[in-house]
């Protein structure tokens, strides 16, 4: 069996994991342990590189930050159409805490990973999809076909607490958000009018100009406050996980409903 992702680094600062998930990514949980599996290799290998940086001492003492002066980002991409689908839905229902126990952790681990991280969406990016890539630090996308889209209205699926969270925390504009929630499939050129993509990139040269962000941004994060910075500034997304709140399916609420209105059913 091949592996669902593919560990590479093709610079001595930049790590890149590619999701191999034919034919299009979804987020299994097994995908998602080996995302999680890559990126505690980085971290170590990280880690490793930065020497001293990681012993009591001042953080500001440029003696301390190792090899490559503690610089690193990781770039997060799929492959051929679809960046990722989103779940693998029936199965990912079958478990009734997926979010809290499987998705949510692995969402967490990347949006506040201590290497600046990037997302190169090589092509469409849908519901869990979508978060994914928003749980990075920078988005490139494809100039060719590509969508983000949170598209559970779609086929009648409620959000978790997680996601909400997520959404209101990255997309701050009323309408955008709303947009969002409405299923509106947003295009490149949307998507970098909003903010939520920082450059679209010809698809040829996608990772090669992830690469390069890669090198310039990582180089700001060498200190190794990044990941405590993010998970002051997130910590909300993971506490909204961990309140395991039920969310209702349509069917659910129909039968809570009626159930409610049931005695004076006849006047409705």
């Amino acid at each position: 069996m091949s592996p669902l992702t593919v560990l590479s680094r093709p610079h001595p600062t930049v790590w890149q994991i590619t999701l191999s998930a034919p034919p299009d990514n979804r987020l299994t949980t097994k995908l998602l342990d080996s995302l999680t599996d890559n990126l505690d290799i980085i971290e170590a290998e990280w880690r490793r590189a930065s020497g001293k940086r990681d012993q009591q001492g001042p953080m500001s003492d440029p003696k301390t930050f190792g090899e490559h002066k503690g610089a690193g980002a990781v770039i997060i991409t799929g492959q051929d159409r679809f960046f990722s689908n989103g779940l693998d839905y029936s199965n990912a229902m079958a478990n009734k805490y997926f979010f809290e126990e499987v998705y949510d952790k692995a969402m967490y681990r990347l949006l506040t990973f201590p290497l600046a991280t990037i997302a190169a969406v090589n092509g469409h990016a849908f519901a869990g999809g979508m978060c994914l890539a928003l749980s990075c630090d920078f988005r490139l996308m494809t100039s060719g076909k590509g969508l983000m889209c949170m598209n559970e209205l779609a086929f009648g699926s409620p959000i978790p607490n997680s996601f909400a969270a997520l959404l209101r925390a990255k997309i701050p504009h009323p309408s955008h958000l709303r947009e969002t929630l409405m299923a509106k499939r947003w295009n490149q050129q949307e998507l970098l009018e909003i903010g939520l993509v920082d450059e679209i990139v010809d698809s040829d040269k996608l990772l090669e100009a992830a690469v390069a962000r890669g090198v310039r941004e990582g180089a700001r994060v060498g200190a190794g406050a990044w990941g405590a910075i993010k998970d002051g500034l997130y910590h909300e997304i993971i506490d909204a996980s961990k309140t395991f709140r039920p969310i209702a399916l349509p069917m659910q609420e129909a039968e809570a409903f009626w159930k409610r209105v049931g005695r004076d059913k006849g006047k409705l």
